[in-house]
């Protein structure tokens, strides 16, 4: 009887799908698995009938990024891993541990004991997820009244349950990390000392096996889920490599070859997993959830369609901070509160806000800002998500009588939005389109995609309107050369241009974060009519920044962008800060005026 052990590697352990690709093209018989970490989601994946090609498309949809959820105040980890079971449920159509077509064995460690063991029988999403339960960063996993996290802390590589379970030939995927040596750092020193102790506890493991394949990731961190392409591909490699030393020690044991290929090929559960996939995300946001705060956090220009009318109070340059209160008794509902200050104008504002979410697709929301100056400013609207990709939105903007209508479509390396607004009664309209496209780098060289950005407004005011009402140029219709109180206009066509570069691939600093610098060009320009008649203006200006990910779990987005502006020759500097954290598959927050 065979084996394959699964040690844990997170992203990398993607590898694993392309180990098991070369082992059943040559045929070599697979009678158990067991597992654990993210060895233990493709091994229990593949125990329950997915082939190697539908495995590789399903563990580039499914990754940690996507499956939890931040939980303030943490509850047992920082992350909730539960949408993960609701994915993982709907992918294995419900089946219980005990029912794969080949045997599978998912080792967990039991909080109260601290022992490893199998995990107890019950539905497979769970005993995968509490094989996969990182201690501290996910919660535990409770089955049947106790609580499980990944057996990885004890048994990297279970090779003596292995031979316990009837196995004669042990094959084993482990995966080597280096960490920087750097005494002045605590997160690395932290690192070296973790793996230091896993590698101390499994040697033993390691002994125990015939085999060990190293796909010789060593460089490359756990976190970065981008490269589970690549990831198969060196489990191929590593695979191949070690086939003639396999095939040779299945002989002297006397242990025959399958017919070449893969058995799970034909199998019911390959199909229709993405409409499968599709039905758990829209379960995971609507789902019953404990009490959880969120942060609203912000430091940057206003972005265009961030004001949908002209306004006396400045937006440009402002510092949000605030928190939001969700789930719980509030079902699928959340209210916010925060503190807003306009850094260029001075003034403050508080904004107050709920949504409701009664299904996936539909989420009515309000919000609301006061500025302490006196100017009070409200929206009541409802947005309508559309698979695939559409979302459309509608919204009544109160005291000022607007009538504001969206649509967005978000694709694979694209996507588009446009927003409409009409004053009822004041005499303006606006209309504002953007789009975002990755651009592929030319055959042959070593570049990064770039990312193309376009934006396009259009506005029209009538001649009575007060200069304050009228549109301005500058940061708060999202030029970020020009000055924000440079020029007033009844008439208004503005664009702008990016072109936004990637300095390499991401990088771990530390084993806490996956960063990946980059840097930009933009160009504004607009061309507007006045009382004092028709004029133009024009800017440009360079930025740089970092994009990244926590642990590979809560994305972050920092910048700075410095700009030139003509014809009032003005210099502009301008900061973002967006952390974020996941929301899986949940309708966005409401808009904030």
């Amino acid at each position: 009887m065979d084996a394959v052990t699964r040690r844990r590697g997170a992203a990398r352990g993607a590898a694993h799908v392309g180990v098991l690709r070369v082992l059943r093209e040559a045929g070599v018989p697979i009678d158990i698995v067991i597992g654990t970490s993210m060895g233990s989601l493709i091994g229990g994946l593949y125990a329950a009938g997915f082939d190697t090609r539908t495995l590789a498309a399903v563990v580039a949809e499914v990754d940690p990024a996507g499956a939890a959820e931040l939980l303030v105040p943490p509850r047992g980890g920082l992350l909730d891993g539960a949408p993960l079971s609701i994915l993982l449920d709907a992918l294995l159509e419900g089946m219980q541990l005990g029912e794969t077509p080949i045997p599978y064995y998912p080792v967990v460690v039991e909080l109260a004991s601290s022992t490893a063991q199998v995990a107890p029988p019950g539905p497979l999403a769970d005993a995968i997820r509490a094989s996969t339960a990182i201690p501290a960063l996910l919660d535990p996993v409770e089955i049947d009244g106790r609580f499980f996290y990944d057996g990885a802390i004890r048994q990297s590589v279970p090779s003596e349950l292995a031979r316990e379970l009837g196995a004669t030939y042990v094959l084993a995927v482990w995966f080597d990390r280096e960490i920087p040596y750097d005494p002045q750092n605590v997160q690395a020193n932290l690192s070296r000392i973790y793996i230091g102790m896993l590698a101390t506890l499994n040697e033993g493991g390691k002994e125990g096996t015939n085999r060990v394949l190293d796909p010789n990731l060593v460089q490359n961190t756990y976190m970065d889920f981008a490269l589970a392409a690549d990831f198969v591909r060196a489990g191929e490699r590593v695979a191949r490599d070690a086939l003639p030393t396999i095939l040779a020690d299945l002989a002297d044991l006397g242990i025959a070859l399958e017919a070449p290929g893969d058995p799970n090929v034909g199998r019911p559960i390959n199909e229709g997993w993405q409409e499968r996939l599709a039905a758990a995300r829209r379960a995971v946001a609507v789902r019953p959830r404990p009490w959880n705060l969120g942060f609203d956090v912000g430091l940057s220009p206003a972005e265009w369609g961030e004001r949908l009318t002209p306004s006396p109070v400045p937006t440009s340059s402002r510092v949000r901070l605030g928190v939001d209160l969700r789930d719980g008794p509030l079902g699928a509902a959340s209210v916010g509160v925060s503190y807003a200050r306009n850094v260029t104008g001075g003034t403050h504002a508080l904004e107050l806000r709920a949504a409701w979410r009664p299904t996936y697709a539909l989420e009515p929301y309000a919000s609301l800002s006061y500025d302490l100056a006196g100017t009070l400013d409200g929206r009541l609207g409802v947005r309508l998500r559309l698979d695939p990709g559409w979302t459309v939105a509608g919204a009544w903007r109160l005291p000022a009588g607007v009538v504001e209508g969206s649509a967005a479509w978000r694709g694979p390396g694209a996507w588009v939005d446009l927003d409409v607004a009409h004053g009822v009664g004041v005499g303006w309209t606006r209309a504002h389109v953007e789009a975002r496209a990755t651009l592929a780098a030319p055959e042959g060289t070593a570049l990064e995609p770039a990312t193309l950005r376009l934006r396009l407004l259009a506005g029209t005011a009538t001649a009575g309107l007060p200069p304050l009402e009228r549109f301005s140029v500058g940061p708060a219709i999202g030029l970020r050369a020009l000055t924000p109180d440079a020029f007033s206009a009844e008439r208004l066509v503005a664009g702008s241009a990016e072109l936004a570069w990637r300095l390499g691939a991401p990088q771990a600093i530390a084993e806490a974060a996956l960063v990946t610098p980059s840097v930009w060009a933009f160009a504004d320009a607009a061309r507007f009519a006045g009382p004092a008649g028709a004029s133009g203006a024009w800017g440009a200006g360079l930025g740089a920044g970092l994009t990244g990910t926590l642990f590979g779990l809560v994305p972050f987005d920092v910048g700075v962008d410095v700009g030139y502006g003509a014809p009032t020759g003005s210099w502009r500097l301008s900061v973002r800060a967006t952390p974020t954290y996941p929301v899986a598959w949940r309708p966005g927050p409401a808009s904030r005026p």
